[in-house]
């Protein structure tokens, strides 16, 4: 199934990267037809389960803009059911890891892929709307340079480790103040900087990860 969700994915990227008048209306329509289906139907058996996590795999596609149209299509289904289910029964939280793959801030994914401007404002809009459906996010980044602006000026709360770029030191800097941002540099291993609504404390503060001991993990948390 994964193969030919990927097959899909590139076929639609094809037609997509042609002027409308090139496009084939017929690859077009099949493609975003098995898109949809398939994904709805694998979102919907995850949803009846009695599973606790589900892992979304990014595709193996030929291009960046494939990838962004893999995770519209998840988005856009998954919504779809909320929007028909009205709310969960439970919560999601959806954890996106190596968030700048997923939802890139357009301008760093390059010159010839501005085009995927579109898709990544697509993809932020409907993200946005999670919070109405009972569905959270985390994001995780290496640098807030590299991720949508329009999804991080949304989170309510902020762990940020050591770090020494600029980029994402002045934008913490509107979360956690000069003196919390000056302290990111000297950082140890494993502690962090917390602020926002999430912590109850209120203000920023600093703290350390407790170290997790777990069967056949003798390396470092």
């Amino acid at each position: 199934m994964e193969i030919r969700l990927f097959k899909a994915i590139d076929a639609l990227s094809e037609q997509l990267d042609k002027f409308k008048n090139q496009q084939d209306p017929k690859v077009v329509e099949k493609a975003s037809g098995f898109l949809h289906s398939s994904f709805l139907a694998a979102i919907e058996e995850f949803l009846n389960s009695d599973r606790q996590i589900g892992l979304f795999e990014l595709p193996d596609v030929s291009n960046t803009t494939g990838i962004l149209e893999y995770t519209k299509w998840f988005f856009r289904c998954l919504f779809e059911i909320a929007r028909q289910r009205k709310t969960f029964d439970q919560k999601l939280c959806m954890v996106l890891e190596e968030a700048h793959t997923v939802i890139p801030e357009w301008n760093f994914i390059g010159v010839e892929e501005k085009k995927a401007q579109s898709l990544v404002n697509n993809i932020s809009q409907i993200a946005l709307q999670g919070r109405k459906y009972g569905i959270g996010f985390v994001i995780v980044a290496q640098r807030t340079a590299n991720v949508s602006k329009t999804i991080l000026t949304q989170c309510n709360s902020i762990v940020a480790f050591q770090q020494f770029d600029k980029t994402s030191a002045d934008f913490l800097l509107n979360y956690m103040g000069p003196e919390m941002v000056g302290a990111l540099s000297s950082l140890r291993f494993r502690q962090a900087i917390a602020v926002w609504k999430g912590f109850s404390i209120g203000r920023a503060v600093i703290f350390e990860v407790p170290e997790i001991n777990e069967p056949g993990n003798s390396g470092r948390a």
